[in-house]
């Protein structure tokens, strides 16, 4: 059985079918004027969602997964979003929260992270401390639903097998290897990611030479994009992400990607030469001859005038975006020294208003 609210639990529907309701995606990005779209990428309507948060509402007799809708709780039986694994799991755990009243005490949310062809990792949210009698009925809860587990509480974290789960990407041909963090970002639609993974490799021609990358994350995009290129600098100010990419880059046996937590502003210094920093000691950076710019920036978009000039000075401009309206902004000001060469739409996340974009700008 659906939830009985579908469409009240965080965005999961609207009265209008998937396809009306792309449509008007489609027709709320054209009416902003950015351009004509080369093509807009649907998704699964379905099991296609690799990650959630649910609420715990404990009621006198029993314990339901909850969303919040203007403070009021949504009971989940099922979510039909999430990939049908993590679908599965997620039934099997009420079942046993159920059964087990002292485990579930104080339980006030869980995390559940998957990929299409991994495992899961469930992260348990308590507002009690967690002891050996928790992590001994946790470890038996791991084995009977073939999970890792992670419990958190007020300033603990209890690791039962291990902080990360391994997904793999298969993209031309090719399969790669990731690692993913509890807390760290990912993209949420393994479909999706596929096909922003092809665009992003289609903006590449024979001509390329090095790439640089801003707002890398773990490497989503730099593992496939650096069999492209002789070499890439990625940049990324997060710390977790330059590890996951670090682990990354080692399991996919990749060695011409040089990575360093920089933020962009501190990029643009490095690469002008205004300051010189600890952090690229033994990196040669006369020695890069970048054809290619990735960016994928927050939904605030770029928006600083010295980032886009600076953006202005390469060739090739692969711009993804998670915000139209900031990219409108943002290419308004690229489109004086570059022309949009291809718009692609993609539908990561279906029954809400957001659309991912990816646009590839060539230098006029």
């Amino acid at each position: 059985m659906k939830c009985q609210y579908w469409g009240e639990c965080g965005g999961c529907s609207l009265p209008l079918s998937y396809e009306e309701q792309l449509k008007q995606k489609e027709k709320a990005f054209c009416d902003l004027g950015i351009g004509p779209v080369d093509l807009i990428i649907s998704s699964p309507k379905e099991g296609y969602r690799a990650r959630a948060e649910f609420k715990i509402f404990h009621d006198k007799d029993s314990v339901h997964l909850a969303m919040y809708a203007q403070k009021k709780p949504i009971l989940i039986q099922k979510c039909p979003i999430l990939l049908s694994s993590l679908q599965k799991i997620l039934d099997l755990l009420v079942v046993y929260l159920n059964a087990n009243p002292k485990f579930c005490h104080k339980l006030f949310g869980i995390e559940v992270m998957g990929g299409a062809e991994s495992g899961c990792l469930l992260v348990l949210l308590y507002h009690r401390s967690l002891d050996e009698v928790w992590e001994k009925e946790a470890q038996e809860l791991a084995q009977k639903l073939g999970v890792q587990i992670i419990g958190r509480s007020r300033g603990q974290k209890i690791i039962l097998q291990k902080e990360t789960l391994e997904d793999v990407v298969s993209v031309d041909e090719r399969r790669y290897r990731f690692v993913r963090y509890d807390n760290g970002f990912s993209q949420p639609n393994p479909y999706i990611n596929v096909k922003m993974l092809e665009f992003a490799l289609s903006c590449v021609g024979e001509d390329a030479k090095d790439l640089l990358e801003l707002y890398c994350g773990g490497g989503n995009f730099t593992i496939p994009l650096s069999q492209k290129f002789r070499r890439v600098f990625a940049t990324e100010v997060a710390k977790s992400s330059i590890k996951a990419l670090d682990q990354n880059l080692i399991l996919n046996n990749i060695n011409n990607v040089f990575c360093a937590r920089l933020s962009g502003e501190e990029t643009i210094k490095a690469l002008n030469f205004e300051r010189s920093f600890r952090r690229l000691e033994g990196i040669d950076l006369l020695g890069y001859e970048f054809s290619h710019l990735l960016i994928d920036p927050p939904r605030s978009g770029v928006g600083d005038e010295k980032m886009l000039n600076f953006m202005g000075r390469f060739s090739n401009i692969i711009y993804i975006s998670c915000n139209p309206s900031t990219l409108k902004k943002d290419l308004e000001a690229l489109k004086q020294t570059h022309q949009i060469s291809k718009i692609v739409l993609f539908d990561q996340f279906p029954y809400t208003h957001h659309l991912e974009c990816g646009v590839w700008l060539r230098s006029k």
